[in-house]
């Protein structure tokens, strides 16, 4: 068996239907989580390493941005609001760039960044994530030049060691220490 991880090509429409653990972008067959690639009566299917934690569509979760690719942000999911503890088995999920704001986003990277901390809705399969709503979004930041936590300020967020200025998707609960 083929081991795949998420954002992997598995490959087109044209090929395979998609199946469980596997998202379409562009008529292209990507793996969602980790795991196995099975292909079975041309039915792409990825069987995760681990099994996904007890989240499901509509809840809301916390996650540590682990990987930002073309039109996608990679989130390593760490806790599910209402509970009191950490998830057991920390899971990837998957943020595109359609599901980030309602207003047009270009370019991900100028509105999620490489190990934010975001607050998002679950909307889907394989953690298929949203950050669409005022209250989700990014709820802290660090500096993508010397790494320190960045400031909020109005609609943008600033470094106070060395004053670079960033765009972000913001939660309207960043800097506030809850979610």
């Amino acid at each position: 068996m083929k081991v795949v991880m998420p954002g992997d090509k598995i490959g087109s429409t044209e090929e395979y239907m998609k199946g469980k653990g596997v998202y379409e972008e562009d008529g292209e067959l990507f793996a969602a989580v980790a795991g196995y690639l099975v292909i079975k009566d041309r039915v792409a299917n990825v069987e995760s390493f681990a099994s996904i934690p007890e989240v499901l569509k509509g809840d809301v979760v916390l996650g540590r941005v682990v990987d930002v690719r073309n039109t996608m942000a990679l989130v390593e999911v760490v806790s599910k609001k209402g509970e009191e503890r950490s998830l057991t088995t920390r899971s990837l999920g998957f943020l595109h760039i359609s599901n980030v704001d309602e207003k047009y986003v270009k370019d991900i990277s100028e509105a999620i960044g490489y190990l934010d901390i975001i607050k998002a809705r679950v909307i889907g399969d394989n953690l298929r994530l949203s950050t669409k709503e005022k209250e989700m979004g990014v709820l802290k930041a660090l500096c993508s030049s010397c790494r320190s936590e960045m400031i909020r300020e109005g609609d943008m967020l600033k470094c106070p060691e060395c004053g670079r200025v960033e765009k972000r998707k913001i939660s309207s609960d960043y800097g506030k220490g809850e979610w």
